[in-house]
């Protein structure tokens, strides 16, 4: 039977197989079945053996990939063409294939409510775990970044990111502004979950012996602002996410204010990529603890995105039992004074 409240399920950490990162494939990339190296460039052409491709040309920044504490479950994720699907792949059990092709669900894209920002989910059938993930590019194309998670079932929940670069590094130069600001907005799936979601297929009056089946989840997102103020001149980053309201999946119109997560200062490497430490402000309740990473892209890295990978305390979040949270957040910003930054956050 249907049981009611939020329930928590502490994140399932596997081992990454392939890469250190976890991921490998292109996030935007239209033919799904194409792999190549960079995950943002052209597949090889078929039929003629030529390289349709600018693989060697310094799309990736790091030939690991995304750092292991970003990307934790996440193996390959990959935009079609039109954005009305995604496949992608995790680290464990996920529909049962190895590449699950996951629709854009426009209630949740709709419920998270940030523009140019994607929800896509897949649930095989009404015994079957419900996945998720959320996903979205620079205007530009030069960067994109995506999270997948699913509803907690069996005890265990899979999480995971990953961002990319298409082109090289291109930070501002002498006699250009050297101290900028990026803002936007920033979305995350959480393993707090429900099965009373809107979104999970109705699984009807159980057979008997089923009473005590773990009916599978539906995981709640937040969304919120982010704020990087960034110094190309010591190569620094730090930074804030405000605004952090978690989305009941029982009523999308239900949100919950969370605390701000503070992004503690982070060196940048000459790749272009940066990982740091983040952490509640001081004074706030619960200790949030947790890292943010991410890779500069565009001209003069006009743009940024990146992951975050949080714990806190979710006691009391929306009706949920004591237990731990685990956060995995992604954002894609523009660089304020670029074409498409965001007004209402930028100086």
């Amino acid at each position: 039977m249907k049981t009611l409240g939020i329930a928590l399920s502490l994140l399932a950490l596997l081992a990454a197989c392939g890469s250190s990162s976890g991921s490998g494939e292109n996030p935007l990339q239209s033919d799904v079945d194409c792999v190549r190296d960079n995950p943002l460039q052209a597949c090889e052409s078929s039929g003629d053996g030529e390289d349709g491709s600018d693989i060697g040309d310094g799309g990736t920044a790091d030939p690991d990939g995304v750092p292991g504490a970003l990307s934790e479950n996440l193996a390959k994720f990959s935009f079609a063409s039109d954005m009305r699907s995604v496949t992608v792949t995790i680290n464990g059990l996920d529909s049962g294939s190895a590449d699950a092709v996951y629709m854009r669900d426009d209630a949740l894209t709709d419920a998270l409510g940030i523009d140019d920002y994607i929800a896509y989910s897949l649930q095989e059938d009404s015994l079957d775990r419900f996945f998720m993930s959320l996903g979205s590019s620079s205007l530009d194309g030069s960067v994109a970044a995506a999270v997948v998670g699913s509803g907690a079932q069996f005890d265990t929940v899979y999480q995971g990111g990953t961002y990319a670069r298409d082109g090289s590094y291109d930070p501002p130069g002498a006699g250009e502004d050297q101290q900028v600001t990026y803002s936007g907005d920033y979305a995350a799936l959480t393993n707090l979950s429900t099965r009373d979601g809107t979104e999970l297929l109705d699984p009807g009056t159980l057979p008997d012996g089923y009473d005590e089946f773990d009916l599978p989840g539906q995981p709640a997102m937040i969304r919120g602002a982010i704020l990087l103020n960034v110094s190309f001149v010591d190569n620094e980053v730090n930074g804030q996410i405000f605004n952090r309201d978690i989305i009941d999946p029982r009523d999308t119109r239900t949100t919950e204010r969370l605390n701000d997560v503070m992004l503690e200062l982070a060196e940048i490497e000459q790749s272009g990529e940066f990982l740091g430490s983040a952490a509640n402000a001081a004074g706030d309740s619960p200790t949030v603890s947790g890292s943010y990473g991410g890779i500069f892209g565009g001209k003069n890295a006009s743009y940024v995105a990146g992951l975050t990978n949080l714990e806190w305390d979710g006691s009391g979040v929306l009706g949920a039992a004591s237990g731990q949270a685990q956060e995995i957040g992604m954002f894609v910003l523009t660089q304020c004074g670029t074409p498409g930054a965001v007004a209402a956050l930028c100086p």
